[in-house]
């Protein structure tokens, strides 16, 4: 079994991944809505604004994905211990209950 250190580092790195997947995915679903709503707005105004706001919500929420990767990072024996041990605790009871029928 894996130690502590390393069954945490591979959470990081998973959590990581994730963060910068659905930041990649998020960024393509607001440029594809933004695309389809401009060309559907009827005055440049009203398109400017859609622009603005679809560069204002992605920009927050990276710049929030980005902060959450590296408060995990920071505080990671915080967040990722309690699973890890409440885990190993619910697979220990797992097995006794099986031996134990």
């Amino acid at each position: 079994m894996k130690n502590l250190e390393s069954r945490i580092d591979t959470l990081v790195r998973r959590d990581r991944l994730l963060a910068v997947a659905f930041a990649v995915v998020m960024w393509a679903v607001l440029v594809f809505v933004c695309v389809t709503a401009v060309a559907a707005a009827p005055s440049a105004g009203i398109a400017v604004a859609l622009v603005l706001a679809m560069a204002a919500l992605g920009g927050l929420n990276t710049a929030s994905m980005f902060a959450l990767i590296r408060r995990y990072r920071l505080a990671k024996y915080q967040v990722y211990q309690p699973d890890i041990e409440n885990l190993a605790l619910q697979r220990a009871e797992a097995a006794r209950r099986r031996s134990a029928a």
